[in-house]
C-alpha cells in the first residue's frame, strides 16, 4: 500500500501537476495541521492520512480541469477547512482566491494555514455568501453541500457578468440540473482520480453577459 506521501505524488503526476519537493511538503504539512486543529475545532470527519489525501487535496484539484483557461479570481463558498481553495491555490499561485467561509473557527484556522504556508494569493472572508460584496470574480466555485439552484441564489452576485459558476456533484447531479432556470444552460465534464474510485461530475456554468 502506498504511503500518503507516495498517493499524493502519484495522484498529482496522475493530474498532470507539479510534485516537486516544495509542493508535496505544503500539502503533507496541510495534513498535519488538519489533523491537529480538528481536534478541538471539528474541520473534518476524514482523519486518515491517506483518505485526506485523496478525498480533500487530490478530489480538490479536479476542479483544474474544468477552470476555464482565462480566469484569474475565484471565490471558493462555503470552503470549509479550504476546500476545494486551498489545494488548488497550492498548485497554481498564479490564480487569486478568496474563502468565503461564515465559521469563525474555520475562518481562524484558514488564516493560520495560509499564512504558514505563505500563501499570498489568497484572502479569507468571514461572512455567508449573501453578506459577501467582493468580487465580481471570474468564477464562483464550491465544494460544499449547497445544490446548484441553492449557490445560484446565494452566490450568484458574486460572478462577474460572463464569469463560472463551477460544481462538483455525485451521481444525482442531473437532478439538480433539472431545478435550475433553462436559462442556465450547464456543462458537464467527467474528471476521475487516476487509480482511485473517485469520479465527480463538473458542472460549469456561465454567467449572463449581463447583469
Amino acid at each position: 500500500m502506498e504511503t500518503p506521501k507516495q498517493l499524493l505524488i502519484s495522484g498529482l503526476a496522475g493530474l498532470s501537476l507539479p510534485a516537486d519537493a516544495k509542493t508535496v511538503d505544503a500539502f503533507l504539512f496541510y495534513c498535519a495541521e488538519l489533523k491537529k486543529w480538528n481536534k478541538a475545532y471539528n474541520l473534518t470527519a476524514i482523519t486518515d492520512d491517506r483518505e485526506i489525501v485523496a478525498k480533500h487535496f487530490l478530489d480538490s484539484l479536479l476542479y483544474l480541469k474544468a477552470i476555464p483557461a482565462d480566469v484569474q479570481t475565484f471565490c471558493d463558498v462555503g470552503t470549509g477547512a479550504g476546500f476545494p481553495g486551498i489545494p488548488i491555490a497550492l498548485v497554481r499561485p498564479d490564480l487569486q482566491i478568496t474563502l468565503i467561509e461564515s465559521s469563525r473557527k474555520r475562518c481562524s484556522f484558514l488564516r493560520h494555514l495560509t499564512k504558514r504556508l505563505n500563501l499570498e494569493n489568497i484572502e479569507v472572508i468571514e461572512a455567508n455568501a449573501e453578506a459577501v460584496d467582493a468580487g465580481p470574480f471570474d468564477l464562483v466555485l464550491t465544494r460544499a453541500t449547497f445544490t446548484i439552484a441553492d449557490l445560484l441564489k446565494k452566490a450568484g452576485h458574486l460572478a462577474k457578468p460572463g464569469g463560472w459558476f463551477l460544481f462538483s456533484k455525485g451521481p444525482k447531479y442531473e437532478e439538480e440540473i433539472r431545478e435550475i432556470a433553462d436559462s442556465n444552460t450547464p456543462e458537464v465534464i467527467d474528471a476521475e482520480l487516476p487509480s482511485l474510485a473517485i469520479v465527480r461530475h463538473l458542472i460549469r456554468i456561465q454567467n449572463p453577459q449581463s447583469s
